[in-house]
């Protein structure tokens, strides 16, 4: 009945999704977490919901609720019904046996929710968990050193309530566990857990809220590889799989980063040079910002500008017939960083950045004996708009730290989002007109 009113009103998508999950979501958490409701009921019900977000949204009914909720590459500011449903019930059985009145844990009502799952065994199977990770002790994951993530508390030095949050993030924790396990049995919408090398992107409310409604369809539909391209047109209705410009099979793949015409047209060198521009950008606020620093901060050293088009210098580093994408130097301290983009598909991410690695190898060895030490930075931003580590790497290395990394990650994302977007829109036009 929610779910209707809010259909028939004339909001946007993303605001009826908004809608439910902070208006209709925790109104019916209540009623299912005071009455016996079996899970399977409540399974039912988030089918439906999850249809009705996904038309929200602009993306197709195939989805799997694994991309609508996970927390994998691509994080979405949604939880579903289900998950809810387990942590109110986990909730309500620590509220319940945890309670500093003996009265109310000795008369403690046995809570259920059918037989598929007992919110009983979820918390037991929780606390044991907590146990053994204070055995365990803290546990790095990542690319992060010793002491970078955040402290949680012991489970028997935790009170009463931090013994409930953290009974109740396991839950979660095992519900995305039982997702990702999900996700890697899945052909086409899994593939994300074989990427290596990429930043994980979360999209916030306040992301979704720039986004048009077309944009965050295509960026839902193109991770997952949902977009109707010719190939997916073939499996679903059996259309003609071939490319409109190039007349061979074409992919998701095929369009934003494999098609000849589109190389040959330049609309693949288009969307690098709009990436390249924006991670100029960013590159020379930090030297300028570096650069305006007093002398003995930044231990004397100063950048040189690039020599304008028509004019010539005397070779500073070493002479080549390479173009990197950008070069930014020191005479002071002899150092230089090569910087080289690429905007590949996902698979492409690992053989770009070892093949622009070897690309310059000789070139370091050459300046290396006139005295001066290059760093080679292949960088890598997915042509779907997932970061590559080695990106962040470079913005680290030059200075852009905590939320002025996050920004410029985002805004590097996005471009790429954008331009990949507008390539995809244009992937039947037999003449290319940039933006």
């Amino acid at each position: 009945m929610y779910m209707e009113r809010i259909n028939k009103t004339l909001l946007p998508g993303k605001l009826k999704v908004w809608c439910f999950q902070f208006g209709i979501l925790p109104r019916l958490l209540w009623p299912l977490t005071v009455y016996e409701i079996p899970i399977t009921k409540v399974e039912k019900v988030d089918q439906l919901i999850s249809i009705q977000l996904k038309q929200w949204l602009g993306i197709p009914r195939c989805l799997s609720s694994v991309g609508l909720y996970g927390h994998g590459k691509l994080k979405l500011p949604f939880t579903g019904l289900v998950e809810e449903f387990k942590c109110t019930k986990a909730r309500l059985v620590m509220t319940i046996t945890e309670s500093d009145d003996a009265v109310v844990r000795t008369a403690a009502p046995r809570v259920v929710s059918g037989r598929k799952w007992n919110p009983s065994e979820a918390v037991q199977s929780a606390k044991s968990a907590l146990y053994f990770r204070d055995v365990v002790g803290q546990v790095q994951h990542g690319r992060a050193g010793f002491g970078l993530l955040p402290k949680t508390p012991l489970w028997h030095k935790a009170t009463s309530v931090q013994k409930r949050q953290l009974v109740v993030e396991e839950v979660r924790r095992q519900e995305e566990g039982e997702r990702h396990a999900k996700a890697v049995s899945m052909a086409k919408q899994g593939r994300w857990t074989n990427w290596e090398g990429l930043e994980k992107k979360r999209l916030s409310w306040r992301d979704i809220w720039q986004m048009e409604g077309a944009r965050l369809s295509f960026v839902l539909r193109a991770t997952y590889d949902l977009l109707p391209s010719p190939q997916n047109l073939k499996e679903w209705y059996g259309e003609d799989p071939t490319c409109s410009l190039c007349k061979v099979p074409a992919s998701l793949r095929h369009i934003l980063s494999g098609c000849t015409t589109s190389l040959t047209q330049g609309r693949y060198t288009w969307r690098h040079n709009q990436v390249l521009r924006e991670l100029a950008a960013i590159l020379e606020q930090r030297r300028t910002t570096t650069n305006n620093l007093p002398q003995t901060l930044i231990g004397q050293v100063n950048f040189i500008n690039f020599v304008p088009a028509g004019q010539r210098q005397e070779h500073q580093i070493v002479a080549t017939t390479l173009r990197p994408d950008m070069v930014l130097w020191s005479p002071t301290t002899k150092l230089a960083y090569v910087v080289e983009l690429t905007v590949p598909w996902k698979e492409g991410v690992e053989e770009a950045y070892e093949r622009k690695k070897n690309k310059y190898s000789d070139l370091a060895a050459e300046a290396s004996q006139n005295g001066w030490k290059i760093s080679i930075f292949p960088v890598e931003v997915g042509c779907r708009g997932f970061v590559a580590i080695s990106t962040t790497s470079l913005l680290r290395k030059i200075g852009v730290k905590g939320r002025s990394l996050q920004q410029a990650v985002k805004s590097i994302s996005s471009i790429a989002e954008k331009s990949s977007n507008w390539l995809w829109i244009k992937r039947k036009d037999p003449i290319w007109a940039a933006r």
